[in-house]
C-alpha cells in the first residue's frame, strides 16, 4: 500500500531548493530556513505555493511571513513552519 500522508515541510523544502536526500537528513524543527537553509525569497515563495497546493488555500505563507519583522524571519524554523501548516489545515 502507498504512503497517503501528505509531503513533510522538509520533505518539500527538498523538492524547491532541489537538495538530495542526504540534505533532507540533516533537516530537522530547529533547522532555521534563512540562518541555516539560506532559503532566499524565490525559494520561499516556491514553497509556499507547494504548502497550498498540498495543504489547499488556508496556507498562506507569504501572507504569514510578511506580517513578521525582520529579526523574526531570519529566526524562522522549519518546525514553526509545520506548526503554521497544521494549524491552518
Amino acid at each position: 500500500m502507498a504512503d497517503m500522508r501528505p509531503p513533510t515541510v522538509a520533505e518539500l523544502l527538498r523538492e524547491v531548493t532541489g537538495e538530495d536526500e542526504e540534505w533532507l537528513a540533516g533537516i530537522g524543527p530547529a533547522t532555521r530556513l534563512d540562518g541555516d537553509l539560506f532559503l532566499d525569497s524565490l525559494e520561499l515563495l516556491a514553497l509556499g505555493e507547494r504548502l497550498a497546493t498540498v495543504h489547499g488555500p488556508g496556507v498562506d505563507l507569504a501572507g504569514w511571513v510578511a506580517g513578521l519583522d525582520l529579526d523574526r524571519l531570519l529566526t524562522l524554523t522549519v518546525g514553526e513552519v509545520t506548526d503554521y501548516v497544521t494549524a491552518h489545515t
